[in-house]
């Protein structure tokens, strides 16, 4: 029996009425065209796709090569028998997909119509086949099963193609996600736009939404941004050149983000625009580390250039420290500090004050700054008027409106200003003040503060030391009870002046001075009235000589005065002046007159008297004995 007549006989329908759609042919329409069972035999048979009738009953009837050899069934009589009975006839690998094929022969009859599935065959050496399945059911007129024709194409490669495409998707998708990138694509002519997930989320909306359009994306951009934009897309399109472009995006909830974008226009064949394509990246935290590094560095600058700044200070505060430890006087002193002041503290004015020997008054012994020298006579104050003054500790004013003002130099009118009491050893000595004119953004910041309190200590530490100095030396060439030079400095004084006026031809005048009775001050009044009668004396020759002249007390009642530069008749009249004037010095003590004094007086002069200062001194001290012997109250001047 051929294989047209079995069909035919069994579903009593011509089988060129359906069509294989898999296959791409139809089965013959027309006797004439397929004449020969052996061509519709030839053409089954060497079809790619499996091929297969089946009664009603689901029994094959007719498989093609195709068929039998995804089953391994070649060889094997399998008309008659269901897939369930031809499982014992093959490879168990099969089983599973002849008994899946049985279970859906079942459903496409009733579902009375086609099926289509697709059906998975397990192959020996571990692998598998995918095949698309079509199933016609065939019933005749009154619904009884007649048979079923099961058609498949084999679509393993295709699925995996397809699978290996959809995997690729993913991870591109994964990756734009990652790397936060996104991809849209404008077409110019229709205005359609086409954009990928992480466009959305880039965005801040949920993906798939819209529609959106570029003027959406425009929306979006941030206002100060928007026309830097659209100008790089507008030379794009017109001037042909791709484009990259950072801004910044408004999410809808107000959160900004900084986008990179990179595109370029896409040309017809004609040569025409018909396309934009692009890519947009959310580089906000690449941003904010930028930002981050940014700040870093600022602050390392910052560091370095308050590490250089410290490392200057502490130079200069180093050599203000050596001059000021090689100071001879506290003038020098003052000096030094207005130096290193205007360089330690630039743009500033200040004042440094000294506490008088009442401790009631302080005074402005030295000033820096531009303008401070205008201001100079309001350099008196109480250490009331100074608020770091009242709470023996630094005082920063900085802020009028907040802080009470102090009430001396500069403090009135100053924006800031900083006061730092200078004390040495628990005693309080002056006071160092700071200021600033107008406001600016490091007003005496907490390292200048630092700063001037190190330097407060530094100054106070060395105008004590200072005056330690100055008094230990006054000490050693001054007189205790009368204040005038004593007789260890007056040698020392001639010598070089001796020797100096040797070296210019010049003179030097000596006056010895003696008080006439003294002894009757001391036996009549006590020696408490002899030493005020001393004292006196040294005060009134102290106030009345030449400010280049030397007051010395020689020992005892005798007192020496230098003349330099005085020939022997300038000394001779300014010893008759001291004569007549100390008559009316009146001397009092514990309230008691002790009446007037008189003095014999000797004078000589160098070279004159004497090659030396020893001569000369022997030659006026000779004239002062003359004197007295003439009846005191003499000026005798010496042969």
């Amino acid at each position: 029996m051929t294989l047209w007549y079995s069909v035919n006989s069994v579903l009593k329908i011509p089988i060129t009425n359906y069509q294989l759609p898999i296959t791409n042919y139809q089965l013959p329409i027309g006797i004439k065209l397929y004449e020969s069972e052996e061509v519709l035999r030839t053409l089954i048979n060497a079809s790619p796709d499996i091929i297969c009738f089946k009664d009603g009953q689901g029994c094959w009837l007719e498989a093609n090569q195709a068929m039998l050899k995804v089953f391994q069934l070649e060889g094997v009589d399998y008309r008659g028998k269901k897939n369930s009975e031809l499982v014992l006839l093959t490879d168990p690998f099969y089983q599973e997909a002849l008994l899946t094929g049985e279970a859906s022969d079942k459903i496409a009859w009733q579902d009375t119509t086609q099926y289509r599935g697709e059906e998975i065959i397990s192959t020996p050496d571990g692998k598998f086949r995918v095949f698309d399945i079509i199933k016609v059911p065939i019933f005749d007129a009154s619904g009884k099963r007649k048979g079923l024709v099961v058609l498949g194409r084999d679509i393993t490669e295709h699925k995996q193609a397809e699978e290996k495409l959809l995997k690729s998707e993913a991870h591109l998708a994964e990756a734009q996600q990652i790397a936060h990138l996104g991809y849209w694509e404008w077409d110019i002519i229709t205005g359609k736009e086409q954009w990928s997930k992480e466009m959305f989320r880039i965005l801040g909306l949920p993906p798939n939404t819209g529609p959106f359009t570029h003027e959406t994306f425009e929306e979006a951009i941030h206002p100060d941004d928007r026309d830097a934009v659209l100008l790089a897309f507008e030379q794009a399109i017109y001037d042909d050149k791709p484009y990259h472009v950072e801004f910044r995006v408004v999410l809808p909830d107000g959160t900004v983000r900084y986008i990179q974008a990179f595109g370029k226009l896409i040309r017809n064949a004609a040569g025409k625009p018909f396309r934009l394509i692009g890519t947009a990246q959310n580089i906000t935290e690449l941003k904010q580390v930028e930002e981050s590094l940014r700040h870093t560095n600022e602050q390392l600058q910052l560091r370095i250039n308050e590490l250089a700044q410290r490392s200057q200070e502490i130079s200069l505060l180093s050599e203000m420290g050596n001059l000021l430890q090689t100071c001879l006087t506290v003038d020098e002193a003052y000096t030094v500090i207005v130096r290193f002041m205007g360089r330690l503290f630039p743009n500033t004015i200040g004042m440094l004050s000294m506490l008088g020997n009442s401790s009631n008054t302080l005074e402005s012994v030295a000033t820096w700054g531009e303008g401070s020298e205008n201001v100079i006579d309001d350099s008196l104050f109480a250490p009331k008027d100074c608020w770091a003054l009242r709470q023996s500790r630094p005082y920063y004013m900085a802020d009028r409106k907040t802080y009470p003002q102090c009430n001396h130099l500069f403090s009135l009118s100053a924006a800031v200003y900083l006061c730092i009491p200078l004390i040495a050893q628990g005693e309080l000595l002056g006071l160092l003040h700071i200021a600033q004119a107008e406001v600016e953004p490091n007003n005496l910041n907490l390292a200048h503060q630092r700063l001037a309190e190190t330097i407060a200590e530094q100054i106070a530490l060395a105008l004590a030391n200072l005056k330690l100095r100055e008094t230990l030396r006054n000490q050693s060439i001054r007189d205790a009870l009368t204040g005038l030079y004593n007789r260890r400095y007056l040698e020392d004084t001639l010598e070089r002046e001796f020797y100096r006026a040797d070296r210019s031809h010049q003179t030097v005048g000596i006056i010895m001075v003696d008080i006439d009775h003294f002894k009757q001050f001391n036996d009549q009044f006590g020696h408490d009235a002899g030493d005020s009668v001393l004292q006196a004396l040294g005060s009134f020759l102290n106030e009345h000589i030449r400010k280049g002249d030397i007051a010395c007390r020689y020992g005892g009642e005798e007192f020496t005065l230098i003349l330099p530069g005085a020939s022997i008749e300038v000394v001779q009249k300014r010893a008759e002046f001291l004569r007549n004037k100390v008559k009316h010095l009146s001397v009092f003590h514990r309230n008691l007159n002790l009446g007037s004094i008189t003095l014999s007086i000797g004078v000589a002069t160098f070279p004159q008297h004497g090659s030396g200062f020893e001569e000369v001194i022997r030659a006026a001290d000779t004239a002062l004995y003359h004197a007295k012997k003439l009846g005191r109250d003499k000026v005798v001047v010496a042969k």
